[in-house]
């Protein structure tokens, strides 16, 4: 049978290449990952394995560091290669780059089978929906092929891949999915493109059914005794009745710990949605603020979230024992430095636990990004090619008071945590940006990070020194 090697550069577990594995060796198809950042770290595994194809996962900024290695990979052992991961999903003209052979849109799991199963059989694989490829120097994107609406006609995720990192990552926390889609559409996300692109393809948002979910988890937990599952869906527990009945079940046939994204309108509409959470053993949430301007956060982000929700939200949370991450993003089109320093100040009156804040990094086909250019905010010529790496650093806009708004987004964290300081942090943010800021805002990110996700210490401090130049580094 056909055998895959995925090729990766970050010490991360990425449910993607776990469900395309899965579903890769329940077809027959041999699978591994190794992580490393140049071919001559991937040459070891590439000369054991013998793969017919590499494949990279890949998000937009990711994309520059693959290509380089795929086309030095080409190069030295005639290997194909296929990208699948959200840059090639909503950036298929990626296909057109030199070196690039294949790419996968969307949901890959069956597409995959069917591209190894040509592999293993000599065939093309001209005709397999999702697929982008070349033929005779000409590119060529077949049509998506419909939604499944039975998510759990899926093998759960292949956790062996990531073997590798035992003892370099903490593994204690698996990251689990119950759902796929977002019912919302937040200006900033790419949530409505995906939705767009899958048009009559069936639906979008989808649960997997409650037994499934636990089945799982109850077989994780029999396999690699995590501390804690982390839910990772773009929004856990849409659906109150399902989350209800969820939870009481988890508690009991689990008994583990857990992590989940919410909305704080969703929290603030049922006095219930908190203590039920909390009974069935959360013990933090992330949600999103975005901005302390109710306007800026509802007429340009359409979060459709109001402060007074974020209010009750947070004194919810806190009532019922669960500690929370706010979601913020600073620089955005139209922005003032009052604007920002608002979003530090709500913050603040919440008493959020865990305080996370980006700068706003536009991305094509984005609608905010849109907005930006039909504004005048951002040049008519951005491309992919102008994305910056982190968005932490840099703020690609033209805005007022620009250097005091990404001074503050590096001390974001210091203010919320510690208010005494807030007024010292508006006179330092007056300086010119400089190394030692970014050094701060790397320390406290390193601090919150480990603190929220309840990760270990030593095994982050390990990734975190690996990986700090898409922190620190200038682009």
């Amino acid at each position: 049978m056909a055998r895959l090697l995925f090729l990766q550069n970050l010490q991360y577990e990425f449910l993607g290449p776990m469900y395309i594995a899965a579903a890769a060796r329940r077809r027959g198809h041999s699978c591994r990952l190794v992580i490393g950042n140049t071919v001559e770290e991937f040459h070891p595994a590439i000369e054991a394995f013998r793969p017919d194809l590499i494949g990279f996962s890949i998000m937009t900024g990711s994309h520059r560091w693959a290509l380089n290695i795929a086309r030095e990979a080409k190069r030295r052992y005639d290997l194909p290669n296929i990208f699948g991961g959200p840059h090639p999903t909503f950036f298929p003209k990626f296909l057109n780059e030199d070196g690039v052979d294949m790419i996968m849109k969307g949901e890959g799991e069956e597409a995959i089978c069917e591209v190894l199963d040509a592999i293993d059989a000599n065939k093309q694989v001209s005709s397999i929906k999702n697929l982008g490829f070349k033929r005779n120097d000409v590119s060529r994107v077949n049509d998506l092929r419909n939604l499944p609406g039975d998510l759990d006609v899926y093998p759960f995720p292949d956790r062996d891949l990531y073997r590798a990192l035992d003892g370099k990552l903490d593994r204690s926390i698996q990251n689990v999915l119950t759902s796929r889609g977002c019912p919302f559409h937040c200006s900033f996300c790419f949530e409505d493109a995906m939705r767009d692109m899958y048009k009559g393809k069936g639906k979008y948002v989808r649960l997997r059914q409650i037994s499934k979910v636990i089945e799982e988890c109850v077989e994780l937990k029999a396999k690699t005794n995590p501390r804690m599952i982390y839910f990772a869906d773009d929004l856990f527990g849409m659906d109150k009745k399902w989350l209800y009945e969820f939870v009481e079940i988890f508690r009991k046939e689990v008994g583990l710990r857990f992590i989940c994204l919410v909305r704080a309108d969703i929290v603030a509409s049922d006095p219930q949605y908190a203590r039920k959470l909390a009974d069935g053993g959360c013990e933090n949430v992330f949600f999103g603020v975005e901005s302390g301007n109710e306007a800026l956060r509802n007429k340009v982000l359409v979060k459709k979230t109001t402060n007074q929700e974020i209010y009750d939200a947070a004194r919810l949370l806190h009532d019922a024992g669960i500690k929370f991450r706010t979601y913020n993003i600073m620089g955005l089109p139209g922005e003032t430095l009052a604007d920002a320093l608002s979003t530090v100040q709500i913050n603040i009156d919440i008493k959020t636990d865990f305080p996370w804040c980006s700068i706003f990094s536009p991305i094509p086909g984005v609608a905010l990004t849109d907005q930006a250019i039909e504004q005048g905010y951002l040049s008519p010529d951005f491309n992919t090619s102008d994305i910056n790496q982190s968005f932490f650093l840099d703020n690609s806009l033209k805005l007022e008071n620009k250097q005091e708004i990404q001074n503050l987004q590096k001390f974001f964290q210091t203010a919320v945590q510690f208010p005494w300081s807030f007024p010292l942090i508006k006179l330092l943010i007056r300086l010119p940006p400089n190394v030692f800021f970014r050094l701060w805002f790397g320390f406290m990110y390193f601090v919150n990070y480990v603190r929220s996700e309840k990760k270990s210490l030593l095994l982050t401090l390990k990734f975190a020194m690996k990986n700090w130049r898409y922190v620190l580094a200038k682009q």
